[in-house]
Formats: C-alpha cells, sequence, structure tokens
C-alpha cells in the first residue's frame, strides 16, 4: 500500500516537472523566434548612420564649352559650374528658389563660382523651347539674368504673350525683342546649348557640372558647397 502511494506521488511529481519543462520550452522558443524576427529586421534596415545617399552619374563636362553662354559670377574665378535647365521645369524652379539665391551670397558674389547656362528644354514641355529662346532674346540686350528670374518665377505662364511682357517689364527694347522671339532667331542657339549637355551625358533638369562633376537635381546648398569647397 505504502508502496503504491509512493509510486503515485512520484508520477504526479514526474508530470508536474515535464508540465513545467514544456511550457518552459515552449515560451523560450516562441521568445527565440520574436528575438529572431528583430534582428532580421534590423539587419535589414541599417541604422540611419549606414544609409548612403544614392550614387550621382558620371557624365562628361569636356563636352561643355563656355563660348558666348552667359553666366553669372567672375569671369576668373577658380570653380566653373555649368548647369543645363529647363525654364518649364520645376526642379529647376525649386534649385533656383531654394538655392541659387545662397550660391549667388555666397560663392557667386564672392568670386568663388561662376555659373554658366546652358538650355535643356525637355520635349514633353510644351513652353520649354520658346522660353528658353526668350531669355536668348533677351541675353542679346544684355539682360538675360532678369528675364532668367522672372521665367522661373512664372508658375508656368511662358505662352508667347506672356514672354513679351516680361521683356516689357525688364526693360528690354520690346520691338528688337518680339522681332527676335517672333522669327526664331535663337532657336539655333538653344539646339546647341541642348547638343552639348546630352553629349555630356545630361538626361534630365537640373543638371549640374561642378569643374567637372555631375551633380544631378535640386539638390540642398550643402551639396554643392561640398563639391565647391572641393575644387576651391
Amino acid at each position: 500500500m505504502k508502496d503504491s502511494f509512493i509510486a503515485g506521488i512520484a508520477t504526479i511529481v514526474a508530470a508536474v516537472v515535464l508540465g513545467v519543462f514544456i511550457l518552459f520550452s515552449a515560451r523560450e522558443i516562441r521568445t527565440g523566434l520574436e528575438r529572431g524576427s528583430v534582428q532580421t529586421a534590423r539587419t535589414m534596415m541599417p541604422p540611419p548612420s549606414q544609409v548612403m545617399p544614392a550614387a550621382q552619374p558620371h557624365g562628361d563636362a569636356s563636352k561643355l564649352t563656355i563660348g558666348d553662354s552667359p553666366y553669372e559670377g567672375k569671369k576668373n574665378a577658380p570653380v566653373t559650374m555649368f548647369e543645363c535647365s529647363d525654364f518649364q521645369c520645376p526642379f529647376c524652379a525649386r534649385f533656383v528658389h531654394d538655392t541659387l539665391s545662397q550660391l549667388r551670397q555666397h560663392e557667386i558674389r564672392d568670386g568663388k563660382v561662376r555659373l554658366v547656362f546652358k538650355n535643356f528644354p525637355l520635349s514633353g514641355h510644351q513652353f520649354a523651347e520658346q522660353a528658353a529662346e526668350a531669355a536668348a532674346c533677351a541675353s542679346r540686350q544684355g539682360k538675360f539674368w532678369q528675364m532668367h528670374d522672372l521665367l522661373f518665377n512664372a508658375n508656368g505662364r511662358l505662352d508667347t504673350d506672356s514672354l513679351k511682357s516680361y521683356a516689357q517689364q525688364i526693360g528690354l527694347n520690346t520691338q528688337e525683342f518680339d522681332h527676335c522671339l517672333d522669327s526664331g532667331e535663337t532657336a539655333g542657339i538653344v539646339n546647341a546649348d541642348k547638343a552639348e549637355c546630352a553629349a555630356a551625358g545630361v538626361q534630365g533638369t537640373p543638371t549640374f557640372f561642378i569643374n567637372g562633376k555631375m551633380l544631378v537635381g535640386a539638390q540642398p546648398y550643402e551639396q554643392f558647397k561640398k563639391l565647391i569647397g572641393e575644387n576651391n
């Protein structure tokens, strides 16, 4: 009787121990899986300090010539920056509004940078070609940059009548300007610019070359400052 009682107690104790072991093991397995999922997610998503910016493409700046292109800054500035741009491009306008003013204040007017403008009107932009021709017409009267700034602040109003009104606003000889625009006299200048930019590897706007180094897009001022500093 006593032996049966002891055997029964032993069986119960063994069952309890087995149950505790199974429960503990299940909990450990579940915790391990959860930890594994978190570790996997962390491995797949590196911390912000390790996230690298998208690599910039390489172009051939030797295809770009200054010639008679309008430029801003000192002729003998140590850094030359080419800009291939489109007057109807919203990202080009963003560059002008957010970054160019800072470049003008800190690099261009201080004699560090000469900014050379090249036209690269995109085929999908209805008014870009004529706007580029209008800017070239204004350049003939020595007011390219005044027209440049007006066009990028035009909010897309780049039809012929608007272009002629901008010429009046900046004090151009409107008769000469209107004839230049209507006759397409500057179309060759725009096409030559576009061909040079394309040969240099430009595929979209805005695209910049800073002492030969290609920078694509409406990048923040700090990106330009960094490249300028490397070449200055």
